[in-house]
C-alpha cells in the first residue's frame, strides 16, 4: 500500500506525450505526446537555456513534466510568422441556419460523472471501457449513430521494480530508449544534478546511481552516469507534486534509466550502500477502444473529438476529462442542426500510451477513403487547468479563422507553438495531411492525483469551452456546411 501511489505515479508518465528535458519547478506540468510516429503541428520553440539551481526562475521545462506556476509565469511562444491571409470563406448557403449555444453546464456535468462517478480511467483497464460505454449511451442518447472501434496497443513506457535487500519493491518508470536489461548494483546517491563534475566526485562504477531531477536534460544525466560507470541511473523528484516520466529525444542510453517519485528516492537513499535489482523491462500492451458517433447518411468533414483515458488512479478532470467531456456537449448542442451530417465526434482510447486510437480512427478513414472529405479536425485535450493567455496550435491555413473567433468573443489566446516534443491527438491528423487546431492552456497541472475535479478550473474551460464552439461554427462554414456561425470567422 505505501508505495502504490508511487507506482501509479510512474505509470503516469507515459507518454503520449514525451519530453526530452529535466526541469522542473514544483507544481503544474503540461500535456503530453507521442514520438516518432507523428509530425508537429507548428514550428516548436524551445528553450535550451539552462539555469542554476537556486536561481528565481528555472527554464519552462521541454519534457512534459512542467509548466511553470502561476507565480513564474511562461508566455506563450508565438508562431514563427505571421501567415498570409486565407482565401475568404463562403458566404452561408441558402437555407442556413444560425449555429447553436452551447452549454458550458451540460459540459461540466459530463466532467463531474467522468471524474467523480467512473473515476480512473487508465488505458486498457475496466474503468475506460465503462467510460467506453459511457460515452456511447450518451451520445446514442443524443440521436448520433454509435460505433466502438476496437484495437490493440502496444505501449511507450514501461514500469520497473527495484528490488531492494530487505525484500521490498520499489516501483518506477523506464525511459524510453535506455536500458532494458536486468542490472545490480550497490545504491550510491550522486550529488548535485548528474552533471560531470558530479559524477566525478562519486564513485559509481558499477554501481546504482541515484540523483536528484533538476537543472539538465534527462538523457545528460544518463550519458553522464554511464561514462562514469554506472550500471544503472535512477532520477528522483525533488517535490511531491511533480509527475514523472519523459523520453531522450533522438538519445539512447546502454544502463537502464529509471524515474522515482521523491518519497522513493529517501527510501533509496535511506538504504546507500544496500544492493539494488533493476528486472529486465516488459513492454505494456492491451486492448482500447474509439467511440464515434456521427450521423446516419453523414460524411466526417470536420472531426471533433479528445481521448477519455487516463494514467492509472488519477482521475484526470483537466487530462482529460475536460476533452471528453466537451466532445459530449459539442454533440449535445448541435445535434438538431443540419450541419450535425458533416461533423464526426470521436473520443479516443489509448492515447496515454503514444496516441493509439487517434492513430487507428486515421488509418481507418483511410482504409475506406473517407479521409478526403476531412476538411479539419478540432482537438480538445487538457483544457479544463493553465492559465490565459492561451495558445492557439493550428496549421498555418486554419490560424487567422481561430485568431478571428478569439479576437471576435475577446478570448486571450492567440496562434503559438508547442514544445518541440509535445503532442496529442491532432498529430495523427497533421500527420496524415489534415489541417488541425488545438487549443492549449499553459501551465496546466497533469498526472498527478492533483489532476481532479476539486482542482478543476471552470473559467479556463468556459473560456476554452467557448472558444473551440466559436470556431466550430466556423470550420463548418470554410467545409460549406449549412450554418451561420455565431461570431466573425476573419475573411
Amino acid at each position: 500500500m505505501r508505495h502504490r501511489l508511487a507506482a501509479a505515479l510512474l505509470l503516469a508518465a507515459v507518454i503520449a506525450i514525451s519530453c526530452a528535458r529535466d526541469e522542473s519547478p514544483p507544481g503544474a506540468v503540461e500535456p503530453q505526446v507521442a514520438q516518432q510516429e507523428v509530425q508537429q503541428v507548428a514550428p516548436a520553440s524551445v528553450d535550451d537555456g539552462e539555469q542554476p539551481a537556486g536561481s528565481e526562475q528555472e527554464p519552462a521545462s521541454a519534457d512534459t513534466q512542467s509548466a511553470q506556476t502561476a507565480n513564474q509565469p511562461e508566455e506563450p511562444e508565438p508562431a514563427a510568422g505571421e501567415p498570409a491571409p486565407s482565401p475568404a470563406l463562403p458566404m452561408p448557403p441558402e437555407g442556413a441556419v444560425d449555429a447553436p449555444a452551447l452549454s458550458i453546464e451540460a459540459a461540466t456535468g459530463y466532467v463531474r460523472y467522468l471524474t467523480e462517478v467512473l473515476g480512473p480511467r487508465a488505458t486498457g483497464t475496466e474503468q475506460e471501457r465503462a467510460a467506453a460505454s459511457y460515452l456511447a449511451e450518451t451520445f446514442a442518447s443524443l440521436d448520433y449513430e454509435v460505433e466502438i472501434q476496437d484495437f490493440a496497443y502496444r505501449g511507450r513506457f514501461s514500469v520497473s521494480r527495484i528490488d531492494l535487500e530487505n525484500g521490498s519493491s520499489i516501483m518506477a518508470y523506464r525511459f524510453p530508449s535506455s536500458g532494458d536489461r536486468s542490472v545490480e548494483g550497490g545504491l550510491v546517491s550522486v550529488p548535485g544534478f548528474g552533471e560531470q563534475a558530479d559524477f566525478a566526485s562519486q564513485d559509481v562504477a558499477g554501481q546504482v546511481a541515484v540523483v536528484n531531477r533538476g537543472v539538465i536534460e534527462f538523457h545528460a544525466k544518463a550519458a553522464n552516469a554511464e561514462a562514469a560507470g554506472a550500471v544503472a541511473l535512477i532520477v528522483v523528484n525533488r517535490f511531491d507534486d511533480e509527475s514523472l516520466g519523459g523520453t531522450f529525444g533522438a538519445n539512447t542510453s546502454e544502463i537502464p534509466v529509471l524515474h522515482a517519485t521523491r518519497e522513493a528516492g529517501e527510501e533509496l537513499r535511506a538504504r546507500l550502500g544496500q544492493t539494488a535489482r533493476i528486472p529486465e523491462a516488459a513492454s505494456t500492451t492491451g486492448q482500447s477502444q474509439n467511440v464515434i458517433a456521427r450521423k446516419s447518411e453523414g460524411t466526417c468533414r470536420i472531426v471533433v473529438g479528445g481521448h477519455y483515458d487516463t494514467v492509472p488512479e488519477v482521475s484526470g478532470a483537466n487530462d482529460n476529462a475536460s476533452g471528453a467531456a466537451l466532445t459530449l456537449a459539442l454533440a449535445e448542442a448541435w445535434t438538431d442542426h443540419p450541419a450535425a451530417v458533416d461533423i464526426c465526434f470521436v473520443a479516443f482510447g489509448a492515447e496515454e500510451q503514444g496516441l493509439h486510437g487517434s492513430a487507428r480512427f486515421v488509418r481507418s478513414l483511410l482504409q475506406t477513403g473517407e479521409l478526403e472529405h476531412v476538411t479539419a479536425m478540432l482537438n480538445l485535450d487538457a483544457i479544463g487547468d493553465g492559465r490565459a493567455p492561451y495558445r492557439i496550435v493550428a496549421s498555418i491555413e486554419l490560424r487567422p479563422l481561430s485568431n478571428a473567433v478569439a479576437a471576435a468573443l475577446q478570448i486571450p489566446a492567440a496562434s503559438g507553438s508547442l514544445p518541440m516534443t509535445f503532442g496529442s491527438d491532432h498529430a495523427s491528423f497533421d500527420a496524415a495531411g489534415v489541417p488541425v487546431v488545438f487549443v492549449f492552456p499553459p501551465g496546466a497541472t497533469l498526472h498527478t492525483p492533483l489532476d481532479n475535479f476539486n482542482n478543476f478550473n471552470h473559467e479556463v474551460f468556459g473560456d476554452i469551452a467557448a472558444l473551440n464552439h466559436g470556431i466550430l461554427g466556423c470550420l463548418l462554414l470554410r467545409a460549406g456546411s449549412p450554418v451561420i456561425p455565431a461570431t466573425s470567422c476573419g475573411e
